[in-house]
């Protein structure tokens, strides 16, 4: 059963998104538990409109709402500068995530971004991070250039640039191998196809879902990107997410969609779900993510799970590995090599404590696993 805060963060985004106005204020409601959810769950720029005027709630975050719609200005400004000098510098590329969705929402500033996220093609990072410093931005990691993304900074706008969008193998490299193929170019540049679009949310939530992240902000993206479901290529579209066996979770999280804007009474598996999400919110909890890991890692007890988790953190699968290391895909007798460079740069890394942490699970309990179970079975995992 839901709390009452819950559910009051629920008529939030129903009146922000479906019903207009403004949700009437709940009694006994407690006003921080409610702000820790919104915070939590990247939604404070959605549910803002929808407060009272007199809520308590909204009187808090009046200075943070405004904030962040002030970096949002920041962000949307220098996106399109980003992009043109990109495209100019002969860097084709392409919008991700948060910015090629924004638009779907009834205004642009109520999709909330923590970042900017651009895919550029035949991934150059000299010429890249000359475009970037160009624009007056930094290389967070300075001269060396990472296998996914790099990440640049100016001011508090934050750009990922990617080389390549996940970091996995198979089916999903094969996808995003031919996304290329399929761009849409219109005025401002670049787009995915809706098609690709549409894929690259559930890849992308799947993998969070799966490592102990999940939050309201992507339910609500999933409801939107249903309501042009109807023009998309549903044979591609279902074609795709079946092969990288995304398409029982694709289903549940179109139903909890439902569920979260009023269009479907909740089951026991929604309930259930709907709690991980205001639980762990958009990056995860301090639990979560090791509990996560260790539920993938072992069917038996958290002390076998974790142990297999720190292995595989340092010594990763052939496949990811490949993923960071292209030079294996012809030279597979390098393997070892390249787990000894991994360690390297782990051992070297500035983050070197908070890596110690994350390998340190004397925070998550047997239930924490169990309850993790349940979260994966309810989420089609």
């Amino acid at each position: 059963m839901l709390t009452a805060e819950q559910q009051y963060v629920l008529s939030l985004l129903r009146h922000a998104l479906v019903l207009g106005g403004c949700a009437n204020d709940a009694e006994s409601v407690e006003t921080f538990t409610v702000l820790n959810y919104v915070q939590r769950n990247g939604i404070l720029l959605t549910v803002y409109p929808a407060l009272t005027a007199d809520s308590p709630a909204k009187q808090i975050l009046q200075n943070e709402y405004l904030a962040n719609i002030a970096q949002h200005v920041n962000q949307e400004y220098e996106g399109k500068r980003v992009i043109k000098a990109l495209c100019e510098a002969g860097l084709r590329c392409v919008p991700l995530k948060g910015w090629d969705i924004r638009e779907l929402y009834p205004h642009s500033t109520m999709r909330q971004m923590t970042d900017v996220d651009l895919l550029v093609e035949e991934f150059d990072f000299n010429r890249v991070c000359d475009v970037m410093t160009s624009l007056g931005f930094r290389a967070i990691d300075g001269d060396e250039s990472y296998y996914k993304h790099d990440v640049f900074c100016k001011g508090s706008v934050t750009f990922e640039i990617h080389k390549r969008i996940m970091d996995e193998t198979g089916p999903v490299n094969q996808w995003e191998a031919g996304v290329w193929g399929r761009l849409v170019c219109s005025d401002d540049g670049w787009h995915m196809s809706a098609e690709d679009r549409y894929v690259l949310h559930f890849v992308h939530m799947g993998h969070d879902f799966k490592n102990g992240w999940f939050g309201l902000r992507r339910i609500v993206d999933v409801w939107l990107l249903e309501q042009g479901e109807d023009e998309l290529d549903k044979e591609y579209v279902n074609r795709m997410l079946a092969s990288m066996g995304l398409l029982e979770f694709r289903d549940r999280m179109v139903a909890l969609a439902q569920v979260v804007m009023g269009e479907k009474e909740p089951s026991d598996d929604d309930e259930l779900l709907l709690d991980y999400a205001f639980g762990t919110g958009i990056y995860g909890n301090g639990v979560s993510h090791k509990a996560a890991r260790v539920a993938m890692m072992s069917k038996g007890g958290v002390l076998l799970g974790s142990l297999r988790s720190k292995v595989a953190a340092v010594f990763l699968p052939y496949g990811r590995m490949k993923a960071q290391f292209p030079v294996l895909e012809r030279w597979p007798v390098l393997l070892p090599v390249c787990w000894v460079r991994r360690i390297v740069r782990f051992l070297g890394s500035k983050n070197l404590q908070t890596y110690r942490s994350m390998l340190d699970y004397s925070n998550v309990s047997k239930e924490d696993v169990e309850n993790m179970r349940k979260v994966q079975h309810a989420g089609g995992f």
